[in-house]
């Protein structure tokens, strides 16, 4: 085992959010692991983000960008200057636990396999889980393990999975290099970390949930939760990604699969996004098959 001490980068895109972040930045100093720094991408920011920011945690570095490019574009950004053997991308609206990079760090060491490590994430008050790792279906619908359970410590085992959450994702340098950025066409949000973990488990390496690594997660602030606004951005870039990264036979389940679940929920607030979502991907489908074509 390497006895040399990992350095973290731990890249932090913010939108308007100069109310949430001295709380994840009061958390994250507070971190019992002396080999980090952090980077802040402001993505546009109409408040205070950047100058709040500067003047109560001037170790922070600031990147700005003069318009919101959107999860995976923000944060490409601040990978693109990330000096750590490890990038992590933070939300800024997460509160991690002091411990959080000890076991991200041991779980490294542990599993060297591992290119994709995901925390714990707990809603506020520490006893409800948000998401133990990520289950994804045939036809793209995502799910979390645990998710609205009491952590009894039911999922306290490090498990392979098929995804992890972008609000506490940890990638190595390994991993960055041979699988690259973040795909920014999954704007303005959703299925940009879930299409990495896909590229990065078809180079060969784990996406592992790490349950020592703990992070209180106070969603998001951008978004309204299954409003017809997320679910219309949700099952666009759902079915983007089953398009860039499904075979022909895949699609054909996933269709099936699709069906299905319509037949049987029969979600009625789902409908009009979900018809809005296909009527944007449609007429795009030649195109997104032809960028198969170049692996992107």
């Amino acid at each position: 085992m390497n006895d040399k001490m990992n350095h973290y980068t731990v890249v932090i895109v913010s939108l308007n959010g100069e109310k949430a972040l001295p709380l994840c930045l009061n958390a994250l100093y507070r971190t019992r692991w002396d080999s980090f720094d952090v980077i802040l991408v402001d993505n546009g920011s109409t408040d205070r983000t950047s100058e709040i920011v500067q003047t109560r945690w001037d170790r922070v570095k600031i990147i700005r960008s003069d318009r919101n490019l959107g999860f995976a574009g923000g944060n490409n950004l601040g990978i693109k200057a990330a000096k750590g053997e490890w990038i992590v991308l933070l939300n800024d609206d997460t509160e991690v636990d002091p411990g959080w990079l000890e076991a991200l760090d041991r779980a490294s060491r542990d599993h060297p396999a591992a290119g994709i490590l995901g925390c714990k994430l707990l809603y506020p008050g520490g006893k409800i889980i948000q998401h133990a790792g990520g289950i994804l279906e045939p036809n793209g619908l995502t799910r979390h393990f645990g998710y609205g359970e009491e952590d009894q410590g039911q999922y306290d085992r490090i498990r392979e999975c098929d995804y992890v959450t972008g609000a506490a994702f940890a990638v190595s340098r390994k991993a960055l290099e041979q699988t690259g950025l973040l795909d920014a066409r999954f704007f303005p949000i959703y299925f940009e970390e879930i299409d990495y973990c896909e590229r990065a488990k078809n180079k060969g390496f784990q996406v592992l949930y790490i349950p020592d690594a703990v992070v209180i997660h106070h969603e998001s602030r951008t978004t309204d939760r299954y409003s017809p606004g997320f679910l219309y951005k949700y099952h666009k870039n759902r079915l983007r990604f089953l398009i860039k990264n499904r075979s022909f036979p895949g699609l054909a389940r996933a269709l099936w699969y699709e069906a299905g679940w319509l037949l049987k929920n029969k979600p009625r607030d789902v409908f009009l996004p979900l018809l809005k979502s296909w009527l944007y991907i449609l007429p795009r489908i030649p195109f997104l098959l032809l960028r198969r074509l170049t692996r992107h």
